[in-house]
């Protein structure tokens, strides 16, 4: 698959500038061993969540703002607009912590293997989500396979991915494809790069046929009156996902991660439902090992050696 080759040759590329970015700064202010170093400030990140950055900022700066209070530092909170920009600035030091998707922690983390997963938030009391295909409710087909039939017989279907670094919108519907031993750009008519807000209303108002999602933003969509329940249907669903990770940059001093590692396990659901967006409600511990099936998807199509 050509593009799957190109995004991972500009991963590569990304990755090589970066680290030597960051070798050479690590080697100018190393501040010695983790546990005995102390912060004056900490920064967070997160991903384009929502389909807005002021609301991706509303719905997550109340938790790490309680997170710096936790840790009696100043804070401040990055918000980025795609999924690989917020995986590469915790791996280049300029984000202390983050709110990941799981395969731009597996990204960064098979890099950069000093970053560390310290939680995975819990969704509806859950550690999993699901990555889904989508279409219109009344699209003359009710499967992925039915798709990819009709697809092949006429006039090719669109086909929208998400942004290539996200694991439910990009990763895993690959990975599918992949299994399959189909090359949807061959298939479908094919397009990617959509955030998974204008991924669902694509389809609900007939411009893509089929797209990728996730459980939790369909949930969103929905409770927002973005869409109507009965106006798309599932096509596909993966198996659970383990969901996003809170993580750490190489070199956090052991404390800081200690204490916030309990702050995240031990948050009550009244603290969950203040601090956390709609449906998230609290965190499990994670030392990372939770997430070798995305790694494993990864692999699989070659993005990651």
């Amino acid at each position: 698959m050509q593009r799957i080759r190109k995004w991972k040759n500009i991963l590569i590329g990304t990755v090589g500038v970066l680290l030597v970015g960051c070798a050479s700064a690590n080697n100018q202010s190393d501040p010695g061993p983790e546990s005995t170093m102390t912060l004056d400030s900490i920064s967070f990140g997160v991903g384009p969540y929502f389909p807005t950055p002021n609301e991706n900022r509303q719905q997550f700066e109340p938790f790490f703002d309680a997170l710096a209070a936790e840790l009696d530092l100043p804070g401040d909170v990055t918000v980025t607009e795609d999924w690989i920009g917020i995986s590469e600035a915790l791996r280049s030091g300029t984000l202390d912590v983050a709110w990941l998707g799981p395969w731009g922690y597996v990204l960064a983390h098979h890099n950069d293997p000093s970053l560390e997963a310290i939680a995975t938030v819990k969704y509806q009391d859950e550690p999993v989500y699901y990555s889904v295909l989508i279409a219109r409710a009344d699209a003359p087909f009710d499967t992925l396979e039915e798709a990819i039939a009709l697809s092949q017989q006429g006039e090719k279907l669109k086909l929208s991915l998400a942004d290539v670094g996200s694991t439910s919108g990009w990763l895993i519907p690959q990975a599918e494809f992949k299994r399959r031993n189909l090359d949807p750009e061959a298939v479908f008519d094919y397009s990617e790069g959509a955030s998974h807000a204008a991924q669902v209303i694509g389809v609900s108002t007939g411009q893509i046929d089929i797209a990728s999602d996730y459980n939790r933003n369909l949930d969103v969509m929905i409770a927002e009156g973005r869409i109507q329940a009965d106006e798309i249907k599932i096509i596909w669903q993966s198996e659970p996902l383990p969901n996003d990770p809170i993580v750490v940059r190489g070199n956090f001093p052991e404390a800081y991660k200690k204490q916030l590692q309990q702050k995240l396990v031990n948050l009550t659901p009244a603290e969950a439902a203040a601090l956390l967006p709609e449906n998230y409600t609290g965190f499990v511990a994670s030392d990372g090992s939770n997430y070798q099936p995305i790694e494993a998807a990864g692999l699989a199509l070659e993005v990651l050696e």
